[in-house]
């Protein structure tokens, strides 16, 4: 871990020091297997910062409309909401499409097994780091507050723009004349309903830049325990292979790239070869360096489930061997076991949380190689050899 940040720095995805990163990485897989293989595709490396700021300058642009013509605000609200939704539920982030592209690349080693194949097994991690994002420092627990209190804003542009429109169609062709509401002894005009939703939305907009301000800097990241912490596990697996390779297990070792813009190397993985990968294992490493180890069997933020028999298997093997693993259910972020998962596949993800049970020193300035406790590496380590040398003893079908 050390080596990796004191000669690459910060490596967000596609830039040079993720270029010489993945160099060093294939040269170093080659030195323990014999089937080493890259595989390049397209990312965006600041895509989440595009995807912000894109949402926020249209919401603030559609609550400029709406002072001016609201059937252009409408327009603009709802397609802030469609980008949202596909963006945010749908993997697409259409705001790349109009974006520059650089070239990330997977680092794939692979074991054959002595004898007779009875199980493939994945283990990953990612070799990208993130940029500074203080909202996860200081105020976690209101990231959702704050998103959800924008989106609500824009919703309330929606329900007024709506009014606005209808009532303005309406007077021009003289279909229908002002009403008027009596709440108490308070009179209130139509007009004026769809101007107090414009208030909330107003409101929402102040949401929406505090969250452009504060939710990611251009401050890159070394990185250590995330995830360089993943890449010390997949090269000491490496060596551990090369002297002791697997009887009955095909085992492949990937670094993916492009973990922190959106899962895009662990996506381009499984689409590749998603035939070939049903009854595969994927074990998937993250932040291993620091906190305390946990396996994560639901990944709240982009509802996915992981298998409840591989992490049971993890936590049982820990058990046995003195690591007591709660299973947990994160309510931020994702993990490249989550693109396993959510294609039916088995997977599930080894991790070190720390307060408030997310990523220990996840993307805060803290996260450097001094930071770190080795402990907690040595144990992730040792634990993932236990669980290799239990899948072996398998006998039954695992599927």
């Amino acid at each position: 871990v050390k080596y990796f940040s004191d000669n690459f720095g910060p490596r967000i995805a596609g830039s040079e020091s993720d270029k010489k990163t993945i160099e060093y990485l294939e040269t170093r897989f080659r030195s323990f297997s014999n089937d080493v293989s890259t595989e390049s595709f397209p990312v965006v490396g600041r895509s989440l910062q595009h995807l912000i700021n894109f949402l926020v300058w249209g919401y603030f642009l559609s609550v400029v409309a709406y002072m001016f013509l609201a059937p252009l605000a409408l327009g603009l609200a709802i397609v802030m909401i469609l980008i949202y939704y596909l963006a945010r539920f749908q993997d697409k982030n259409l705001v790349n499409l109009l974006v520059k592209k650089s070239e990330t690349k997977n680092v794939i080693a692979k074991f054959e097994p002595k004898k007779e194949k009875k199980l493939t097994i994945i283990f990953s991690g990612h070799h990208d780091s993130a940029f500074h994002m203080p909202l996860f420092e200081k105020k976690l627990k209101q990231i959702t507050l704050i998103q959800n209190g924008a989106l609500l804003g824009i919703i309330m542009l929606i329900i007024a723009s709506i009014w606005k429109t209808i009532y303005m169609i309406t007077v021009t062709v003289g279909i229908m004349e002002i009403v008027q509401y009596s709440i108490g002894s308070l009179q209130i005009t139509w007009l004026l309903l769809p101007d107090l939703f414009f208030v909330l939305a107003f409101l929402g907009l102040f949401l929406g830049f505090y969250f452009l301000a504060n939710m990611v800097t251009k401050t890159p990241l070394v990185g250590a325990n995330d995830n360089l912490t993943s890449v010390a596990i997949l090269l000491g697996l490496g060596e551990y292979l090369k002297s002791n390779p697997s009887s009955n297990l095909e085992i492949y070792l990937v670094s993916f790239g492009a973990e922190e813009p959106g899962l895009n190397g662990s996506k381009f993985f499984v689409d590749k070869r998603l035939d070939e990968l049903v009854g595969s294992i994927n074990i998937n490493f993250e932040t291993v360096g620091s906190g305390s180890l946990g396996v994560i069997e639901k990944e709240k933020d982009n509802n996915v489930v992981h298998d409840s028999k591989i992490v049971k298997f993890i936590q049982e093997v820990g058990k046995k061997n003195g690591y007591d693993l709660p299973a947990m259910k994160i309510h931020y972020g994702n993990t490249d076991a989550g693109s396993f998962s959510k294609r039916k596949l088995i997977a599930t993800t080894i991790f070190g949380y720390g307060k408030n049970d997310v990523f220990d020193l996840w993307h805060s300035t803290d996260d450097v190689y001094e930071n770190l406790n080795s402990k907690i590496l040595e144990d992730a380590f040792t634990l993932t050899i236990h669980v290799l040398k239990e899948l072996e003893k398998i006998e039954e079908d695992w599927v």
